[in-house]
């Protein structure tokens, strides 16, 4: 698995958003599934940017680990790891949005992390030795 830790900071999102899509590039991943990953990985990096640490005038750093692997019938599976060490927080806890309702009566948020629920084959949350682990895969052709 590679990594790249960055401050968690907005400045750092598209350095991260690159480099997950040139991984996805170079492994030939289609159009539709490099945009969900993608929107994805920008949701759960935006989350830890904007909330982990709070207020601290001390930013926190995030470590993003990726993987892609073979599956051995012409498909491939990416692995994203979002780590950081703020507060803990698993944002697959919340209850997701009720749909059927019209925008205006939709309490704010959740939205962003039900589309990555939607969007990835698998995500999980587990609190680590004091880490916040967020893991999603998702399968794609190429």
């Amino acid at each position: 698995m590679e990594s790249m830790i960055v401050p968690a900071s907005m400045e750092q999102l598209e350095q991260v958003l690159e480099r997950i899509d040139h991984i996805l590039v170079c492994e030939g991943c289609n159009e539709d599934d490099k945009r969900k990953i993608l929107i994805s990985a920008e949701e759960l990096f935006t989350n830890i940017a904007s909330y982990a640490y709070g207020q601290s005038p001390c930013m926190g750093q995030v470590q993003v680990d990726y993987e892609i692997r073979g599956q051995g019938d012409g498909r491939k599976e990416i692995t994203l790891l979002f780590r950081d060490q703020g507060r803990s927080y698993n944002p697959f806890a919340r209850e997701d949005p009720d749909l059927t309702l019209p925008i205006e009566e939709r309490p704010v948020g959740g939205l962003g992390v039900y589309m990555v629920k939607q969007f990835m084959d698998h995500t999980a949350y587990q609190r680590h030795e004091g880490w916040n682990v967020v893991r999603v895969q998702k399968s794609f052709s190429t």
